[in-house]
């Protein structure tokens, strides 16, 4: 759609954090506003826990939703560093907020409801199609269809929308790694101090928050440099992977296996895969954002809140520009190099976590403390990004 926007229909594809965010401001914003959503029962039972850094809050109270997107968050205050040796490395004060995945998006999708938006769950897209009018026909897995003016593209890293809008851009790549989380229950010597506790192990990367007296939140990233897919990893039987979990990080500090051993409930494992960085983010009124655009790899803990800041910075353009392909030629110019310093950001720490050798440990423990003070300088001013004021809702007829 070229010229002065001629109609207010918009898709949102994907019900995670980002799709209910963007679904949410435009429909404030006068759109009328439909989420499809793949899963029957949307993502609240898929995947382990988000940290949502400060910008990524900053983002939900802007748009007056902190209160209830965020109630179940756990504040974390800041984060602790220590080698495979238990030696203490570094400290970052900086705050932000711990959510069960699931938690957030059933939240966002309940806030999104209540303002107006239609949510279609197990609604799958199968196929998009520009029409001669410049409008979408979305088709989907049981047959269905729907027309909208604009397709929004919030539907992850292997993103139907992305595979349909832009047939040309590289397909989402394994980056090695494959990612781990759970709850833990342990004994009242786990005091609640607010950090998360950071292990660059021998053989993996491992972070726990004590949320509540005896309760653990943790993850684990390792390398494995053969493919496995979710299913693959899905039918691993929860104690195998728990056990696997342990004996990899047996020569780690004590804790590491402790926290990891005392899980209860499923342990969430999922490959982890990357975007490469897309020279295009949109054709005509169709876009994609979040990790449809830029899935980066998780070192960084920032997927999330790039995410909601594609969303709201989405919703902002659309507010300033009545031309809809302008205003998506606005966003993807601000957005690209914020995620390009991100992903620079999250290549460098990926190095740190398990080098190979030993004297590339000895340097990254030399260099870690001059390291995190200089992430703690770049973070307080945010990597130089500012969110864009949000323009008042009836600003754009």
């Amino acid at each position: 759609m070229s010229g002065p926007r001629r109609g207010r229909d918009v898709a949102v594809v994907g019900g995670g954090v980002a799709g209910p965010t963007v679904a949410i401001g435009l429909a404030r914003s006068g759109y009328d506003v439909t989420l499809y959503e793949a899963y029957k029962k949307g993502p609240e039972d898929v995947g382990s826990f988000f940290n949502l850094a400060r910008l990524g809050r900053t983002v939900m109270e802007e748009l007056g939703i902190a209160d209830r997107a965020l109630e179940t968050g756990i504040l974390c205050s800041g984060l602790s560093f220590q080698n495979h040796k238990g030696r203490w490395l570094a400290n970052n004060p900086e705050s932000s907020t711990n959510i069960m995945r699931g938690e957030l998006s059933a939240s966002l999708r309940g806030v999104a409801i209540d303002t107006g938006v239609a949510v279609r769950l197990e609604s799958r897209l199968s196929s998009l199609s520009e029409l001669p009018d410049g409008r979408w026909e979305l088709s989907f897995a049981d047959g269905s269809r729907a027309e909208a003016d604009i397709v929004i593209g919030c539907d992850g890293v292997h993103s139907e929308v992305r595979r349909h809008l832009l047939p040309r851009v590289p397909k989402a790549r394994y980056a090695g790694v494959v990612g781990s989380g759970g709850m833990a229950e342990v004994s009242d010597r786990f005091k609640v101090d607010g950090l998360f506790h950071m292990t660059f192990g021998l053989r993996g990367f491992v972070g726990y928050q004590v949320i509540s007296p005896g309760r653990i939140l943790w993850f684990e990233n390792h390398h494995e440099y053969e493919e496995r897919s979710y299913t693959e990893l899905a039918e691993i039987p929860n104690a195998d992977w728990v056990a696997s979990l342990v004996d990899r990080h047996r020569t780690d500090p004590p804790v590491v296996g402790e926290v990891i051993s005392a899980s209860t409930g499923y342990v969430w494992r999922w490959p982890v895969y990357e975007v490469p960085q897309l020279e295009q983010w949109y054709r005509g009124s169709g876009i994609v954002i979040g990790d449809a655009a830029h899935a980066i790899q998780p070192h960084l803990g920032i997927g999330a809140t790039l995410a909601v800041e594609d969303a709201y910075e989405l919703i902002a353009a659309l507010r300033r520009e009545p031309d809809v392909a302008a205003a998506f030629g606005a966003f993807q110019a601000l957005r690209r190099a914020r995620v390009a310093e991100m992903n620079k950001q999250a290549e460098r720490m990926g190095a740190l976590m398990t080098p190979r050798h030993w004297w590339q440990r000895t340097m990254r423990d030399l260099v870690m403390p001059v390291a995190v003070k200089k992430a703690i300088k770049d973070n307080a001013q945010d990597y130089g990004y500012r969110l864009h004021p949000l323009p008042p809702a009836g600003q754009v007829a």
